[in-house]
């Protein structure tokens, strides 16, 4: 048996397609056997940017360990714009979410690094190495890390990882996303696999990101120990499944998820 799937702490994220009340799914979350969870940090809509800040509580309540939270990703482009107006309010308002996150004593943060196509700035390098440092310091003293997820681009987080050798900034590794826009799957897991911070293991019909349980997909997820097995990680390993029939109940949904559970680590 290989070290990934001897780890046992396994998660999942917070919404997984079925609306119910925040507290129900936590609960239901835990009875399915998950020890872990994850949670989307909501900006957009003002009640529940509101409410957002209860729900670490929540997690807790229900027995949960809260292991990251999602920042959102719109505007994340502009982290690497040669306007100085537009890179300023997108740093203050990630320094805004690890502030957050380290008062909520929530040890990652899980942000993209570029959204769509990314950047359209003719000369980005330079402005995101200097957003970046700036968040990177913050991270640092507030003592959150900064878990960085793979998207499209992946030169963006090769720059990153290569400019900033800081045990505060990882990887966030997204096998979906992996697996539909990178040239060479696992590449970037291999590469940077020493900086892992945080799984999102989902499955994909190769043509969109389809958030579906694994092992009901094209991924080869058998080949995760292989490109892992020399690794250090023992974090906790968080699906990211939502579930395509709104009509099945919550709890065979998290019940199947739970039951492909060792598959997303390689084991059938």
């Amino acid at each position: 048996m290989t070290h990934i799937a001897q780890h046992e702490n396994m998660g999942i994220f917070a919404w997984f397609g079925i609306p119910l009340p925040f507290r129900e799914r936590m609960k239901l979350i835990r009875e399915s056997g998950f020890t872990s969870t994850s949670i989307w940090w909501e900006e957009r809509d003002p009640v529940r940017r509101r409410l957002r800040h209860l729900a670490p509580a929540l997690v807790r309540e229900a027995g949960l360990h809260l292991d990251n939270i999602h920042v959102p990703y719109r505007g994340v482009n502009d982290l690497w714009s040669e306007e100085i107006s537009l890179r300023d309010a997108a740093v203050q308002q990630h320094l805004e979410w690890i502030t957050a996150c380290a008062y909520h004593e929530v040890p990652k943060l899980v942000m993209h690094v570029v959204q769509g196509n990314g950047p359209v700035s003719q000369n980005p390098w330079q402005a995101g190495l200097e957003s970046f440092g700036i968040l990177l310091l913050h991270a640092e003293k507030a003592g959150v890390l900064l878990a960085l997820e793979n998207t499209r681009c992946p030169e963006y987080l090769d720059f990153l990882f290569n400019q900033f050798d800081s045990s505060a900034l990882g990887l966030c590794y997204d096998i979906s996303h992996d697996w539909l826009h990178s040239p060479e799957p696992f590449r970037l897991l291999r590469d940077w696999s020493h900086r892992l911070l945080v799984t999102h293991l989902s499955d994909t019909d190769g043509i969109l990101d389809r958030h579906w349980i694994p092992g009901t997909g094209c991924i080869p997820f058998e080949q995760i120990p292989v490109v892992l097995k020399d690794t250090t990680f023992t974090g906790i390993h968080m699906l990211e499944v939502t579930a395509a029939n709104r009509a099945l109940s919550a709890s065979d949904f998290l019940a199947a998820a739970w039951q492909h559970r060792m598959y997303a680590l390689g084991e059938t």
